[in-house]
């Protein structure tokens, strides 16, 4: 039977016992990375987000009663006091959207498996049998069932070396184990969640345990979808990464797996795309409005500190740069970047620090370049904005952000700002979904000075 790997982020409604009627839809999904829902800095990279994730579960339940999630985790961000909030959020939202099981990923474990709800079914297969996951699942239909194993490579988590391996790698020991249980449950559709890299997929394959193997992305570029694995033998699907879409096929009585959609990706599943034709699924509006405002609370419990900071900054804003420099200002005064932090009080994102830093002056810590002046390098490390109270005068993008913290140029007109090469400065904000169409070429002219 032919075998798939799926890299997607799974997580849905499921009941104990299903009936399994002609057809049965299968959902995999994942991969979040803490991007719980799309910015809105670009049309064009619009796309994702848990709201509508719940919209498209709402409409297909409307239409076909056997929905089955399988999530294949990787859905906090990198630690964080925000990413602890974005994590309260994505534990929420997947209670909400009931998945069969949710792999245990990377960033999971990078976050502390502390930080696990065990009211959420968190999968990992190939546990020593210290941690207190599901090891596998069996899915019971009324024709026929589902077991499903999940695979977390060691070779992305850390484990201490002195200890006894709490996650273990593929192998005769463990492909006997694993296959020991299956046995047991000779019939089932075999399904594997696996996240790992191309070797290990290649030993599954080899294995013949298994129907279908859905693994979790290994793309970074959400701009560059990649959907789809290669092997020494086969090819196999990938999930879209930070959850963008959501790979779906239909399973038939007989086993057979096809595809949901005329967009068909290997292996006999379909992509479905969550474009803005999803609307957001009201029953989240208050987790993200509980969200919103303890990221708010997370800014303000913060300025404290950050005001001492204020006395030191080397950031003093663009309009000390007027007097010598009107011909830029000018310039400046006529793009969007002049605006920008209006477009983040537009969305009501004007004190989310994640939003923030490509919308104000020195939000993060200044890194200065590498050819940077021994006067200048000492300013590595300040920061600027602190809220729109307290230095109004940073506010929006401005000259400082690409040419750097002016200070020292003011006290000595001498001493250049640490200038960063024009491409290089851009595409810090510049990148990814927060901005899809970027082009140096046609983006440069409009501000340049």
């Amino acid at each position: 039977m032919q075998r798939i790997i799926v890299c997607t982020f799974l997580c849905f409604l499921f009941f104990p016992t299903v009936s399994l009627g002609q057809k049965s839809l299968v959902i995999f999904s994942g991969d979040l990375r803490g991007e719980i829902k799309p910015c809105g800095c670009a049309e064009e990279g619009d796309m994702g987000g848990l709201p509508r994730r719940l919209t498209y579960f709402k409409q297909q339940l409307s239409q076909i009663s056997n929905l089955l999630y399988f999530d294949l985790g990787n859905n906090f961000p990198e630690p964080s006091e925000q990413g602890n909030l974005k994590i309260q959020l994505i534990q929420t939202a997947l209670k909400k959207l009931v998945p069969q099981v949710v792999l245990v990923g990377p960033n999971e474990w990078l976050n502390g498996l502390q930080s696990l709800d065990p009211k959420i079914p968190y999968l990992l297969s190939n546990q020593s049998g210290n941690l207190n996951y599901l090891s596998s699942k069996t899915i019971k239909l009324e024709k026929q069932g589902i077991t499903v194993f999940g695979y977390l490579s060691p070779n992305f988590v850390y484990q201490n070396q002195n200890d006894p391996p709490i996650v273990l790698p593929v192998g005769p020991e463990l492909l006997a184990d694993w296959k020991v249980k299956i046995n047991k449950n000779a019939g089932l559709f075999r399904i594997l969640l696996f996240r790992g890299n191309v070797e290990e997929l290649e030993k599954f394959n080899q294995s013949g345990l298994f129907d279908l193997i859905v693994a979790g992305s290994s793309n970074d570029d959400e701009l560059k979808q990649v959907l789809q694995v290669q092997t020494g033998s086969d090819s196999f699907s990938m999930i879209p990464t930070k959850g963008q879409g959501l790979l779906t096929g239909k399973l038939t009585k007989e086993g057979k797996l096809i595809p949901d959609n005329q967009e068909i990706v290997t292996a006999d599943l379909s992509v479905t795309w969550l474009r803005a034709n999803f609307e957001d699924a009201p029953e989240l509006e208050g987790t993200f409005r509980t969200y919103d405002a303890a990221v708010k609370d997370l800014f303000f419990s913060n300025l404290d500190r950050m005001e001492q900071q204020q006395q030191e900054s080397p950031f003093v804003g663009n309009a000390v740069c007027v007097g010598c420099h009107p011909n830029a200002a000018e310039i400046w005064k006529n793009s969007r970047h002049a605006h920008a932090f209006a477009t983040l009080e537009n969305n009501g994102k004007h004190f989310d620090p994640e939003c923030l830093e490509c919308h104000v002056v020195g939000l993060k810590p200044w890194e200065a370049p590498a050819d940077a002046s021994e006067t200048v390098l000492k300013f590595s490390g300040g920061t600027g904005f602190l809220s729109s109270q307290l230095t109004p005068h940073l506010k929006n993008v401005q000259c400082e952000n690409c040419h750097g913290p002016a200070r020292a140029h003011l006290e000595n007109s001498k001493i250049h700002p640490g200038n960063k090469e024009p491409k290089s400065a851009c595409v810090i904000c510049h990148q990814g979904s927060h901005s899809p169409m970027f082009n140096f070429e046609t983006y440069w002219p409009k501000i340049r000075h």
